[in-house]
């Protein structure tokens, strides 16, 4: 059974594309399939939209911003009777605060939008809130180690989604997510919007008021929660 390739798969394709004559061949079978398409002219045109929004100069690159990133800190705790849900829009919310997307200045701000579209853990209602917004923010369940570092040396941060339950061992849950400001040697520089979270055991040391800013969350104990299925399985929320 064929396997719809996703916008994300698609555009990690092109990311590769190294002028390999393995590569140089599928762009020309692609071609090939476009151009017997009916009404494959408007397609392939030069004037064609995609063509000149291809073309465009590159906007410049944003300055570095340090790292760690001065992400602020948004404790979803504070979010009323339903806070313990809102891990995910208060992750994104820091970010997007970060980056000084108009209207956002708290998590409240970010999870009014995402209400209008769906529930705080629907990856597809914030997609609709980012575009609302017109913010940056796509989702992969790729990510790597490797992507992740280089988001933040390009001064983006991040909204990642760990399993917090069971010890690291075997980690277990239906998912937790946390904001990335930083890294060094040894781990991850994060904002946990919930607490400060025992990565060994998986059980909160510490839950609310304010107890997740500013944590150091080692590779050991962290990667194995993002990365259970392997080194290229993390959920995660891109800023670029």
């Amino acid at each position: 059974m064929a396997t719809p390739m996703t916008p994300e798969r698609f555009q990690d394709r092109w990311e590769a594309f190294k002028g390999e004559p393995q590569q140089v061949s599928g762009i020309w079978g692609l071609y090939s399939s476009i151009a017997e398409l009916e009404g494959s002219g408007d397609i392939l045109d030069e004037q064609a939209a995609w063509a000149l929004k291809f073309s465009e100069k590159p906007a410049a690159s944003p300055p570095a911003r340090g790292n760690p990133l001065a992400l602020p800190f948004f404790d979803q705790t504070n979010d009323g009777p339903e806070g313990w849900r809102h891990c995910q829009s208060s992750s994104i919310a820091m970010n997007l605060a970060f980056l000084q997307v108009p209207g956002i200045r708290d998590d409240l701000d970010y999870l009014r939008v995402v209400e209008r579209y769906g529930d705080t853990t629907s990856q597809a209602a914030h997609a609709k809130a980012l575009a609302e917004l017109n913010a940056p923010g796509r989702f992969l369940t790729t990510c790597t180690v490797e992507r992740a570092k280089a988001e933040i040396d390009r001064g983006f941060g991040l909204a990642i989604g760990i399993l917090h339950k069971g010890p690291v061992s075997a980690p277990s849950g239906g998912g937790h997510y946390i904001a990335v400001r930083g890294y060094n040697s040894s781990g991850w520089l994060v904002h946990d919007p919930y607490g400060d979270l025992d990565l060994i055991r998986g059980t909160w040391a510490t839950e609310g008021g304010g107890a997740g800013r500013g944590l150091h969350y080692s590779f050991k104990n962290t990667n194995p929660r993002w990365l259970p299925e392997g080194p290229s399985s993390g959920w995660a929320w891109l800023f670029s």
